[in-house]
């Protein structure tokens, strides 16, 4: 499995809009080879916010295929670069007991809305 690890830099002005288009990643659930994504916020009272998205994906190749074909036009369409001030991606191969691990990181206060699974 692929495992991508995303970290966002929001400010807190920008908090809601970014939760809002988090939450409008569903078009992920009928992309080939997709699995699962979940995510929110690290607990911290630091600023700016950090957001913690975790995306599950078969392999590098149904990955490859999904940022060349489908990512940017969900991306545009949601506007979710705007509400950014940072953001850090990190690609990782694990077993299937490793990204449920990664899934349930208790530094992270998950929101529901921001989970896709696959249809």
């Amino acid at each position: 499995m692929l495992i991508k690890k995303i970290v966002c830099g929001v400010d807190a002005a920008n908090a809601e809009a970014f939760s809002k288009a988090q939450s409008q990643w569903g078009a992920l659930s009928h992309i080939s080879g997709f699995i699962k994504q979940a995510g929110g916020w690290r607990k911290t009272i630091d600023e700016p916010l950090i957001a913690e998205i975790i995306s599950v994906w078969e392999n590098r190749e149904a990955y490859d295929h999904f940022m060349e074909n489908e990512h940017d036009v969900i991306y545009e369409e949601i506007g979710q670069k705007a509400t950014l001030s940072s953001i850090e991606v990190a690609l990782t191969q694990v077993d299937a007991e490793g990204a449920a691990c990664l899934l349930e990181n208790r530094e992270i206060k998950y929101e529901p809305g921001w989970t896709v699974t696959k249809a």
